[in-house]
């Protein structure tokens, strides 16, 4: 999975593919493991992007809210 840091932290480099633990923000890392690029996600550390660099969208769909049944 392809991923990129939102936020500088201190990460597992054997599991980034990368060369050192700092990570610092605006990274982009091609060879991450898959769940803990959804663990760095998850956390709000990193966002996946696809490969022309574009993140994709991970917020949550929308939708309508309820009306009551009935009033009382």
């Amino acid at each position: 999975m392809k991923i990129k840091a939102v936020w500088g932290f201190v990460g597992n480099a054997t599991l980034l593919g990368a060369e050192s633990t700092t990570v610092k923000a605006g990274q982009v890392f091609g060879e991450v493991d898959d769940e803990y690029a959804h663990t760095l996600i998850g956390k709000g550390l990193a966002e996946e992007v696809d490969d022309d660099g574009k993140t994709k969208s991970t917020a949550p769909k929308q939708s309508k809210s309820a009306a009551p049944k009935e009033n009382k």
